[in-house]
C-alpha cells in the first residue's frame, strides 16, 4: 500500500514558481501570448485593473526572512511581467500585510502594483487608524 504524500505551503509555492519559470513554450497556446489580460475600470477613478490579482491568504502568512521573501517575490514578479497587479490582503491575514510591504520596498515594484486590503472593525475613527496601519505596513 502507497503513502499518500501532502504537500505543503512550500511545495505548492515552488511548484509554481518552477512551472511558470519552466522553459516550455508548446505547452503556451499561441493566442495566449497575443491576447492581453482583461480589465474592468476602478468606478470611483475610471483606472483599467486586470480582473486577475493575487491573493496573500496563508501563503504570505510568513517570517519575513530572505528565505521566505524569494519565493513570494518571484510570485509578484512573475504575475506583474503576466499583466496582473493587483495584490489583496487583509489585517485579518496575519502577517501577510508586512510581507507585502517588504517585497514591494525591495524593488522597482510599487508603481506596477494596486494594493488592495479590507477593513475589519466597527466605526469611523477605528477604521481609520486600521486603513492607515495596513497602508503603512504595505508601503
Amino acid at each position: 500500500m502507497r503513502a499518500e504524500r501532502h504537500w505543503t505551503k512550500r511545495d505548492t509555492i515552488m511548484a509554481g514558481v518552477a512551472l511558470a519559470a519552466s522553459p516550455i513554450p508548446c505547452l503556451i497556446p499561441s493566442w495566449a501570448e497575443e491576447t492581453a489580460m482583461l480589465t474592468h475600470p476602478i468606478p470611483s477613478s475610471g483606472e483599467q485593473l486586470p480582473v486577475i490579482g493575487l491573493g496573500t491568504y496563508n501563503v504570505f502568512d510568513v517570517e519575513s526572512t530572505e528565505a521566505e521573501l524569494a519565493p513570494r517575490r518571484a510570485i509578484v514578479n512573475l504575475m506583474i511581467e503576466k499583466g496582473a497587479r493587483l495584490i489583496d490582503s487583509s489585517p485579518m491575514y496575519n502577517r501577510a500585510e508586512k510581507v507585502v510591504g517588504d517585497i514591494v520596498s525591495q524593488g522597482a515594484l510599487r508603481d506596477k502594483l494596486f494594493l488592495a486590503t479590507k477593513v475589519w472593525t466597527n466605526g469611523k475613527a477605528s477604521g481609520e487608524r486600521q486603513m492607515q496601519a495596513s497602508a503603512d505596513l504595505m508601503q
